[in-house]
């Protein structure tokens, strides 16, 4: 059943949003420096900057475009209210010393300034670094090409076996988070003229369930989980009771994204889906360390893309399927990628006006 809480987006809907997020956003965080600048850490500036936490969870409900509505709770909702938090703690990002742009833009997006060592200029043959745009230019391009393919092909996978679709599902959310966190980036690193960390590595090729969460996917994310769940219990109770509440912290998060997407009560799935990845990880580093799990290195990777797509089909994407969340976002993906065409193959022909997402539509 397709989801019917939602409305169907519109560009003017969408726009209205945007221009909403982009006032606030900024506004919420250029207060949180001024207040972080003047008040010790602790609870007098969590106090201070607690006000900026309902606005940044209710910007997600203003956008009608599940796309948007997505990338708006992991920007507003996960990363900015986790920043400002740990910046209460004095920890973080974050600091009330960086100039006011640099603040903001690292508050309000998923980036993460790369900290280089200042060097002597290059001598001899040494080729200078590339410019920091450069790196995320590559991904960008790619990333936009292979979703345009993915979308032009779905119309034919209805053959295809669940865990194949699922499979192609979870490319699709790979390429998009990739495509829209790289563009930031690359936008990010062209106004502050400094290098971004990129947000993947090679999740596509993991040889183990510990590098595929820990050091290949979402690195922003699995940042602020170290940072905010992972090493504080770490500190008290050990790697493995760090390692269930930084799972436990992402679940909940998840929780609360399922929400955001479908307006239906959360049924719990979200959590039970990333405390088992918790509780796999660890036993495969347990395993590990005993001498009992050491395959081949390309048995491995068959194991754990297998392990993780069929988790993901069983547990993750259930809930969204059942809420036809899935449907819609290909809808909207469709109808995206359609729009681009349209304006490429006429570029002075005025779509933008008359364009209407099709998603939702019966």
């Amino acid at each position: 059943m397709a989801t019917q809480a939602l409305p169907a987006p519109t560009m003017e809907s969408e726009l209205r949003a945007l221009a909403w997020a982009a006032l606030l956003t900024p506004a919420c965080a250029a207060y949180a420096r001024f207040a972080a600048r003047r008040l010790r850490p602790g609870l007098p500036r969590l106090a201070a900057l607690s006000p900026t936490f309902p606005v940044l969870a209710y910007l997600p409900c203003t956008f009608a475009s599940l796309h948007l509505r997505l990338f708006s709770t992991f920007f507003h909702t996960w990363l900015a209210v986790n920043k400002l938090v740990l910046l209460a703690l004095d920890h973080g990002p974050l600091h009330p010393g960086l100039p006011l742009l640099p603040f903001v833009l690292c508050a309000g997006l998923p980036i993460k300034v790369r900290l280089v060592q200042q060097s002597r200029p290059p001598a001899g043959n040494q080729q200078p670094p590339p410019p920091p745009v450069a790196e995320f230019l590559r991904p960008c391009a790619r990333s936009a090409l292979l979703l345009g393919c993915l979308a032009a092909a779905y119309p034919y996978t209805g053959w295809l076996p669940l865990y194949a679709l699922h499979y192609l599902y979870c490319i699709q959310i790979f390429l998009t988070l990739d495509l829209v966190l790289s563009s930031v980036a690359l936008a990010s690193a062209a106004v502050l003229g400094a290098s971004m960390e990129r947000h993947f590595s090679a999740p596509l090729a993991v040889t183990s369930l510990g590098d595929f969460w820990g050091r290949q996917w979402n690195l922003m994310a699995v940042d602020l989980l170290r940072a905010s769940a992972y090493e504080p219990v770490r500190a008290h109770w050990g790697r493995d009771a760090g390692v269930l509440a930084a799972f436990l912290m992402s679940g909940l998060l998840h929780e609360l994204l399922y929400w955001y997407l479908t307006l239906r009560r959360p049924t719990g799935e979200m959590l039970l889906f990333f405390m088992f990845q918790a509780a796999s990880q660890i036993a495969e580093r347990w395993a590990r360390a005993a001498g009992l799990w050491r395959p081949p290195k390309a048995a491995a990777y068959l194991l754990a893309t297998v392990f993780v797509v069929v988790t993901i089909s069983e547990m993750f994407f259930g809930p969204f399927v059942r809420a036809g969340t899935d449907v819609r976002l290909t809808e909207e993906t469709t109808a995206l990628v359609a729009m681009v065409w349209s304006a490429a193959k006429h570029p002075i022909r005025p779509i933008w006006g008359s364009f209407k997402l099709e998603a939702g539509r019966p």
